[in-house]
């Protein structure tokens, strides 16, 4: 893996977490490997206590998985699974738009518009974690109008549990930008029923893609089986 940044600005906690994010999302860290701390913080020279801290972080969020007395692993990762993260982010968003559309403001359209911009100039792979970041600013712009401090938490929990599926690329990206850009017309029209359907259709869309994922995923593994190698390598530790 190539490195991401030399000069380490931010909190080496905050690094440390942007660290793993991006190896899930390069694919380096495989579906279901184990994450050493210590092995993580020789890769990213740094101690590896602030490692630890960020897999503790991780893993509260829901973003890594922490097993007793075995370790921190990466999620793995199912339609199964997003399917259900998928059933209750339904239901919650639709109530958040519902006592948002009413009171969101011109600023907000506005708002999102920058971030479909911005959104639009981050289409490389080397820019996927900033693109998934613009991408819940654009969502939590009218998410935040609701005003319920505690419905926006159950939110962020949901969208931290779905966020390794956007990570690692298994949802795909070129038609969810589409859908924010026809987003913006009906948020300008304060089309509620226009956007709760648009939304439905945007996590169809993922669920679908990730089957297809699994699909080939379990056509590989077959194939690994047959001739005694693994396409998974839920050993492996470094990524380098």
């Amino acid at each position: 893996m190539e490195p991401l940044l030399d000069e380490r600005p931010e909190a080496l906690q905050a690094y440390a977490e942007r660290r793993i994010k991006l190896a899930i999302a390069q694919g380096d860290i495989a579906p279901g490997s184990r994450l050493s701390p210590t092995v993580l913080a020789a890769e990213f020279g740094i101690s590896h206590i602030p490692v630890r801290e960020a897999l503790t972080y991780l893993s509260a969020s829901g973003y890594v998985q922490h097993k007793h007395r075995m370790g921190f692993f990466s999620r793995q990762l199912s339609s199964e699974d997003l399917t259900d993260i998928y059933h209750w982010r339904a239901l919650l968003e639709r109530e958040a738009y519902v006592m948002a559309m009413p009171l969101i403001t011109d600023g907000d359209i506005k708002e999102m518009e920058r971030l479909v911009k911005e959104m639009s100039r981050k289409t490389k792979p080397k820019d996927r974690i900033e693109y998934i970041q613009l991408n819940r600013e654009f969502h939590f712009v009218a998410f935040k109008r609701a005003g319920s401090d505690k419905l926006l938490r159950f939110l962020n929990y949901l969208w931290d549990l779905a966020e390794p599926y956007m990570n690692a690329e298994l949802v795909e990206s070129s038609e969810g930008h589409s859908d924010h850009v026809m987003a913006i017309p009906l948020f300008r029209e304060r089309d509620l029923e226009g956007i709760i359907a648009l939304s439905a259709r945007h996590r169809k869309a993922r669920l679908d893609h990730i089957a297809q994922w699994e699909v080939a995923h379990s056509a590989r593994e077959a194939r690994a089986t047959t001739t005694g190698t693994s396409s998974n390598a839920p050993e492996v530790e470094s990524f380098a």
